[in-house]
Parts: C-alpha cells; structure tokens; sequence
C-alpha cells in the first residue's frame, strides 16, 4: 500500500513552486477477508477460528451410521484411522509444511494404517493446556472426534485414565534422560564418571532427574526447563547433562551451533526411562488388541528403531512390553 504525503519544500527564493516530495509508506492490506483460510501449519496464536472458540473438532466426517458402531469396526469400513495428536509435541508429533516430518508417532501411525490400505486423519489438540491431558480427553475422545490419543506415557499414577474410562496401548518404546557430553568431558560414559572428574551435569529442576541426581550424590547443576540445560552447554556453563532423549533432534535443529553429543550406547537408569504409548477407550477391546499386535511387529522388524533414527532420537525398547494396560498394576 502506498501514501503520498505533500510536504512543503520550503525555498528561499521568491516565486518559486512549493513541490510535492513522495512519502512511502509500506504496509499490509488490511481489506476484509470472507470466510477461513485454513493455514498451512496451525499456531493457536494466530488461528482465527480456534481463537474464536471452535477448537478439536472432527477431522474428517463420520457417517451417521458408524458414529456409535466400535471402533475398529469404525475404522475397517471407514478405511480411516481417526486420531487425536498434539500439534507442539516435537519430534513425536506436529502439524507440518509440505514436505517437512510429520513426527515419530504420527510416522508410526501412518505405517500401519498403509499396511492395511487406510487413511489416516489427525484432529491437533493441546496437551499443554493448564489442566493438560485431562481436559483434553473431554473434549476430544470423549466426544468421538478419534479413536486413538497419540502421546502419552504410561505411569502408575496417571489420574487421567479411569475419570475418562481410557486405556494404554502397549508400549512402542520408551523415552528417558539421556547423558551428553562436550569438550572437558567428553571422556565422561557414565553418571558415576560425574563424581570421579568431579564434573558437574546439568539437569532440568523439579524434574525427576533432579531428584534422581540428589540421591545418588551426582555432582549437578539445575536449570528451570530443559530448553534452559541446553542453552547452558551452549553457553559452556556445564559441559555435560542429563537431556530427554525427545529433545536431542529439536536442539540439534535450533541450534546447529550446538557441540555436544549423546555418550555412545548410553542407557539410562531403568528409574529414568518412560514407556511410550497411546490410550484408547478401555471398551474398546478390539482396536487395542489391534494396535498392540501392531506395536509389537514394529518393534520386532526393528521399522520403529529406523523411525527414530530417521528423528535423530535414540531408541530404546519397551520396559514392559507385555503390559497392555497400566491400570492393572
């Protein structure tokens, strides 16, 4: 858009023509717009229709006549999975440009669904909400929008489940806290190397790892957030840290800069690894069956292994991988 603005070009000398120097003034076209352009990734802080209220809605139309059928049934004659994902959770899921990962879940979902000549659909919600995974499930899967709820971790103590009548899959994997290292110590393979080089590793605060270095007497330094340990090693305040395995791709990505690196073939303490998995209705018997028998195939021909490595995320397997349901415990 471009103002011409008349500013007066004072001369001294008698008789002469004030001229008109032009102005420019570059802005944005601010006409109005008729209806929703669905944007190419979705950001809830610039999405007109989810500020305005219409949030986790069905991502794809479901026949009247399937709306109540069970889900797997839904599914096979849909030739669609219907899922629910967090569309921030990087690298095991989020809304993507064309041509970009979708993320290690989302992947995984996709790979099944091809196996069995199916769609996939994704309803993006948000986990990290201030009440968080609960409300969640109340506005997603408990209204029908999916079947499936991609990214959770199994605990013992997940209040979430019974209050929503929901189950755990299998485990596909699991996560944990994973150990790197640069300059001064990089010989440095084991937490117990932290006391022998008296070299302190920084750990995210309030997390379990914090609690996990203070009873086992490991020389350590906190950071609020795990985002804040890796602006640490960057900074070169510590040279070593205890990092969430699913944070290694996203800090090599913003910060190509970056030296560290995960110790080779480090295994986290049983105590600091998390299995993986979705949550399904608990009366939903056949589709867990399912995705179970689904998980554990993956997992045997090694495709979630080569998913991971793709991410740039280490692998490691299930801890448990017989348990279907953590609410049996």
């Amino acid at each position: 858009m471009i103002i011409v603005a008349a500013h007066a070009v004072a001369q001294e000398a008698p008789g002469k023509v004030f001229e008109l120097e032009p102005e420019y003034v570059y802005g944005k076209d601010r006409r109005p717009q008729i209806g929703y352009r669905k944007p190419e990734v979705f950001e809830p802080l610039s999405d007109r229709l989810y500020q305005s209220g219409y949030r986790n809605f069905a991502p794809t139309a479901i026949p009247d006549e399937l709306k109540t059928v069970p889900a797997m049934e839904r599914v096979e004659k849909m030739k669609r999975i219907l899922a629910c994902a967090d569309a921030w959770f990087w690298p095991f899921s989020r809304t993507a440009h064309n041509n970009e990962p979708p993320g290690i879940e989302i992947e995984i979902l996709q790979a099944i669904a091809k196996r069995h000549g199916w769609d996939v659909s994704i309803a993006w919600v948000n986990t990290g909400m201030r009440f968080g995974v609960g409300v969640t499930f109340g506005t997603s899967v408990d209204k029908g929008i999916c079947d499936i709820f991609l990214g959770l971790t199994i605990t013992n103590d997940d209040h979430h489940m019974p209050k929503h009548k929901m189950a755990f899959t299998k485990a596909f994997m699991s996560t944990g806290y994973v150990l790197v290292s640069q300059g001064p110590a990089k010989d440095m393979k084991t937490l117990d190397d932290a006391r022998t080089m008296d070299m302190k590793v920084g750990v995210p605060a309030y997390s379990p790892m914090s609690e996990y270095a203070d009873e086992h007497d490991i020389p350590h330094a906190t950071f609020f957030q795990n985002y804040q340990v890796i602006d640490a090693l960057i900074k070169g305040q510590v040279n070593a840290a205890m990092m969430w395995s699913g944070s290694i791709s996203q800090a090599k990505l913003e910060h190509p800069e970056a030296e560290f690196e995960m110790v080779k073939d480090y295994q986290p303490p049983d105590e600091m690894r998390f299995d993986n998995a979705w949550g399904i209705k608990e009366k939903e018997v056949e589709l867990l069956k399912f995705i179970d028998e689904e998980f554990d195939a993956m997992v045997k021909s090694g495709e979630t292994k080569r998913i991971c490595d793709r991410y740039g995320v280490p692998f490691f397997p299930p801890l448990a991988p017989g348990a279907t349901n953590a609410l049996e415990k």
